[in-house]
């Protein structure tokens, strides 16, 4: 892109009228600009290297396996989802709270039971963290794309907040940084993560404290004259907590890789853990209400309510939770006023139809034609594309 060229765009975006977006983020974005980050690789990567561990790793897996696809249905398989492999042991530790909580009303003398009850969901806790640990590290090692790839992703994120002028939202359903990589590259003066500016906490690794930035606790907290937000809406690698200290910190990469938060994480030896909706589809709607996940949504939802252009980009419209919440500020606007909705996807799903219906637009709505565009050429294309440019025109 020449010199001229970044001043055209800029010239051009300032002489339009104040538009807002809101872009939601899915995998498919990831896999994009690193086919790495597909689930089935990542899963895949993550059962190595349990299987790996000292002491009958490869039983490990089976067993973990047995559990979690106890809760799926009849011929469905774990061995492409680490969600619901690793979410199974987020469910099963809070099962055994519960009976936790009964055993104390049913036998209330009974301490052995307690205790035992109490140690089941404290090694269930210790399982889920092994496999958060695993899948978030790999991750981790993964958010790098190729250097054409990532020059690709700069611009198409210098497209989208170039061309609109107002607001612009990023509601990313990833754990990775490439996003947030290449927005900072693209508008870095302009962007606001959920990473606090200049409010820090203290954190302890192993023997040493550190001062690191803290998250943002409210609405209020993000600065009003950054019109790009990064909203995690199911956390990031880089957002870590020690709920019981009430500590919510943010852990740069470079933090990450100096202290081996990973490998401090499965021996014990810190007590922040990331911060992830990492659950089955039944499970994540109770944990997207606590924070600071309900932050998240909760500024995501009040930018699909400005904004009357939406961006849905590489989201296969699987994730209830988040249907739920667009599909509601959808319904929310009058049917000659609903934004304008562009679905970037790479083949032939989600269908239209799909998408209409997750949107909650019946067929007795008639034709979505005037407000929807599926382009199905992927997101590399999308900012070249006749279909960009009528969207954003």
């Amino acid at each position: 892109m020449t010199v001229n060229g970044d001043v055209d765009r800029v010239a051009n975006a300032a002489a339009r009228p104040r538009r807002d977006l809101a872009v939601l983020v899915g995998n498919g974005l990831s896999i994009a600009y690193n086919p790495e980050l597909a689930l089935p690789s990542l899963t895949k990567a993550l059962l190595e290297r349990i299987a790996e561990m000292p002491g009958g790793g490869s039983e490990a897996v089976a067993a973990m396996k047995q559990i979690a696809e106890r809760a799926l249905p009849g011929g469905a398989s774990t061995d492409g989802d680490f969600e619901t492999l690793v979410g199974a042991f987020g469910a099963e530790g809070a099962t055994m709270r519960y009976l936790s909580n009964l055993a104390a009303i049913v036998v209330p003398g009974d301490e052995e039971l307690a205790i035992a009850l109490n140690r089941v969901a404290a090694f269930a806790t210790k399982v889920r963290d092994l496999g958060i640990s695993y899948v978030l590290e790999v991750i981790f090692e993964r958010s790098r794309a190729q250097h054409d790839r990532a020059q690709r992703l700069f611009e198409l994120c210098r497209a989208i907040v170039g061309e609109f002028a107002g607001n612009v939202a990023f509601g990313n359903l990833n754990y990775d940084t490439l996003l947030l990589s290449a927005l900072l590259e693209a508008c870095g003066g302009e962007l606001a993560d959920m990473g606090h500016g200049y409010r820090k906490v203290r954190v302890s690794v192993e023997s040493e404290t550190y001062t690191v930035p803290a998250l943002r606790r409210a609405a209020v907290d993000f600065p009003k004259d950054r019109r790009v937000q990064l909203l995690h809406l199911h956390g990031s690698l880089t957002y870590w907590a020690d709920p019981e200290k009430d500590i919510y910190a943010k852990f740069d990469t470079n933090f990450l890789r100096t202290y081996g938060l990973w490998k401090a994480v499965r021996e014990g030896e810190v007590d922040e853990r990331p911060v992830v909706v990492l659950a089955n589809q039944r499970d994540k709607s109770d944990h997207v209400k606590d924070y600071p996940f309900s932050l998240a949504y909760q500024m995501f939802e009040g930018r699909l309510a400005s904004a009357n252009h939406w961006l849905i980009i590489g989201y296969s419209f699987r994730d209830s939770c988040v249907n739920e919440r667009v599909r509601a500020a959808f319904a929310e606007r009058e049917a000659g006023e609903k934004p304008r909705v562009m679905v970037a996807t790479y083949g032939t799903s989600p269908t239209t139809r799909e998408v209409e219906r997750a949107l909650g637009w019946g067929a007795e709505d008639g034709d979505s034609s005037g407000w929807l565009t599926v382009f199905r050429d992927g997101a590399d294309a999308l900012r070249e594309s006749s279909a960009w440019a009528a969207f954003n025109s």
